[in-house]
């Protein structure tokens, strides 16, 4: 699991009114929870080739009506060891909420590809079906 306040989407994540943190360890740790279910909140990142980064593009940007057509349709994206496309994404233990945050690497960094996506309920159950297990 990845350190949630070392990440490019962190400002924003915790800016949400339903997201609440919590330092602990002399400010060295930083505790995160979604405050509509009181369930912690985790971090992971995952690297994708570019063409299954392309299918993880679409199912980030796919709109609620669509998303079941977008993953029907592109399936369950395999991650790779080194990949240019990277997903950082945050959810809560219950998974009743998901942050995605996608971006390919350029130019010897990581820049962002599109918004910051935050889900909610059923949608989040849908958006973590297709990357957690």
């Amino acid at each position: 699991m990845e350190n949630i306040s070392k990440m490019e989407m962190a400002n924003a994540l915790f800016n949400k009114p339903y997201i609440k943190t919590e330092k602990k360890f002399f400010g060295f740790k930083t505790n995160v929870t979604y405050t509509k279910t009181n369930s912690p909140v985790v971090g992971t990142c995952l690297d994708y080739s570019p063409t299954e980064g392309q299918k993880v593009k679409e199912i980030v940007e796919a709109s609620p009506s669509a998303l079941d057509a977008v993953v029907q349709k592109n399936g369950h994206p395999k991650t790779s060891d080194n990949g240019n496309l990277r997903l950082n994404l945050c959810y809560s233990q219950d998974r009743e909420f998901a942050a995605l945050h996608l971006q390919q690497f350029s130019g010897f960094e990581y820049h962002t590809v599109g918004e910051i996506r935050f889900a909610e309920g059923d949608e989040a159950h849908k958006l973590l079906a297709v990357f957690v297990k």
